[in-house]
């Protein structure tokens, strides 16, 4: 068709205007010719307004000043850069507002001059949608990022589809690192994957009977390990199981706070029982001393009423009657200044002769276990400026722990050494045995109060011991005995200015 630009037939304008998307017809120079309902109701321009005027009136600036340059080059070289193709664009209402549409553009037929239709869609509502979705989705997001539980989405073979922030964060594994690798591969201790995908398979067979409650540890990508309390729930798809949501809170520091106070709760009991055990036993020293001195006195009268003359041999066996007597009571004596709550005297001490005087306390308990005490005292050794009573129950803890690590021992290779020696600015006291050594189990808590393998043990006395060093500014240590046993080894300071 050629010259002057036809208008639309009647029927033709009609299916025009009954179209839902805006239509547009232009000339080769971009003015209008027809402008439909639809386009009417879209823009806010009625169609008088419009015709014989520049499309460009309906673009924003950026687009005016291309649109007929577009055109020009269309008819020039045919290559389509929106013409045939169609592209989103931002047009302008006769309000001024902006929109989004989709436009596409046809040549119609081979008129010449050459003229153009133009259908829009308002893209507005999907932008709309679009931007909701982008909120929920962000809303969504910052609730799986703020909130303080483990979210996992994994699929029915128990590969990890989503992890929020905190299931990150205690992995110390990213999502993007995780996503699509096996859960039960990358977060479950070795030892227990067997039993874990066990439990994981028998929870798809029955899927009908709610969510799925347990506990079991995952583990760090550093090695760590943190109980977490999990509850599984089915995601159904409209094709079957999509797969598992798994929510999880970390219980590791509440459980240890548990176990701490279970066993706070235990020792306060086994101290109370102790400081029972203790009031009695000093009571009964105080009982048993009487019966001693009394035992002592008779034996000494008897004595001494015994004419001079009289069966040597039972003048020995009444000596020997009260010596025993005498040191039974000097045994008691000393086991009650042990256990008695006193304060700390100092005072100037030779440790030999504190070692020496322990002999009557060990030598009983030595004899009872078939165990030989030997000393190694290095003499002369510089006075310390000590509590006596309190160092002596140190070395007694240390010297009874001994001998009864020899129990399972041979008979013939039962012995504890007592040692002391001057080393630098310190004295160094030793006992060893030639037992087992201390279990590898309780190594790293050896000194922590009611730390103990013995079935009968408080786990008190090296806790103890090394609080009583520590007073004297010493230390109290553990090492292996060469070639077999337990060896500690106790080292307490000089004093320069007593007199050697």
């Amino acid at each position: 068709m050629t010259g002057a630009a036809d208008v639309p037939s009647i029927e033709v304008q009609a299916l025009l205007d009954a179209a839902v998307d805006a239509v547009v017809l232009i000339d080769g120079h971009g003015c209008i010719e027809h402008f439909s309902k639809a386009a009417e109701r879209l823009f806010g321009y009625e169609a008088r307004e419009l015709l014989g005027r520049n499309i460009y009136m309906l673009m924003t600036e950026q687009d005016a000043g291309t649109h007929d340059a577009y055109l020009e080059r269309y008819e020039r070289t045919h290559i389509p850069h929106i013409i045939g193709i169609g592209r989103e664009v931002r047009a302008r209402r006769k309000d001024g507002s902006i929109f989004t549409a989709f436009l596409s553009v046809g040549r119609i037929g081979s008129t010449v001059p050459a003229r153009y239709v133009g259908f829009l869609q308002d893209l507005t509502v999907r932008e709309q949608a679009l931007a909701a979705a982008v909120r929920e989705r962000d809303r969504a997001n910052g609730y799986l990022e703020a909130v303080q539980t483990i979210l996992l989405a994994l699929t029915t073979d128990g590969r990890v589809m989503m992890v929020n922030r905190k299931g990150c964060e205690i992995l110390g594994r990213s999502e993007a690192e995780m996503r699509g690798l096996n859960w039960f591969e990358i977060a479950v201790p070795e030892a227990d994957r067997a039993q874990r995908r066990a439990q994981f398979e028998e929870y798809l067979q029955r899927l009908d009977q709610g969510p799925w409650y347990s506990e079991w540890p995952i583990c760090g990508a550093d090695g760590s390990l943190r109980l977490i309390a999990w509850r599984h729930a089915a995601m159904p798809g409209t094709e079957g199981l999509n797969g598992i949501l798994c929510s999880g809170d970390d219980i590791t520091d509440a459980r240890r706070a548990q176990e701490e106070a279970r066993e706070s709760r235990e020792r306060m009991m086994h101290v109370s029982r102790l400081a029972t055990m203790g009031e009695m036993a000093a009571g009964i020293s105080h009982e048993l001393n009487q019966p001693l001195a009394a035992i002592t006195t008779f034996a000494q009268a008897a004595r001494r009423l015994l004419p001079a003359e009289f069966d040597p041999d039972v003048c020995e066996a009444l000596d020997q009657i009260a010596n025993q007597a005498l040191r039974a009571g000097e045994i008691i004596r000393r086991l009650r200044g042990l256990v008695r709550n006193r304060e700390t005297q100092r005072e100037p001490t030779r440790v030999n002769t504190l070692i020496q005087e322990l002999g009557p306390l060990t030598r009983a308990d030595a004899r009872l276990h078939d165990v030989r005490v030997r000393l190694d005292l290095t003499e002369p050794l510089p006075v310390l400026d000590l509590d006596p009573i309190q160092i002596q129950q140190v070395l007694l803890n240390l010297v009874r722990n001994a001998v009864q690590a020899l129990q399972y021992s041979d008979a013939a290779e039962r012995e504890v050494l007592i040692a002391t020696r001057q080393f630098d600015a310190d004295i160094e006291i030793r006992v060893s045995d030639t037992g087992t050594g201390v279990a590898p189990e309780i190594m790293d808590r050896l000194f922590q109060p009611f730390a103990t393998t013995k079935s009968d043990g408080t786990g008190l006395g090296l806790a103890i011991s090394r609080t009583i060093i520590e007073s004297h500014r010493g230390t109290l240590r553990y090492e292996p005995n060469q070639p077999r046993g337990a060896c500690f080894k106790i080292l307490l300071p000089i004093r320069k200015d007593i007199l050697q």
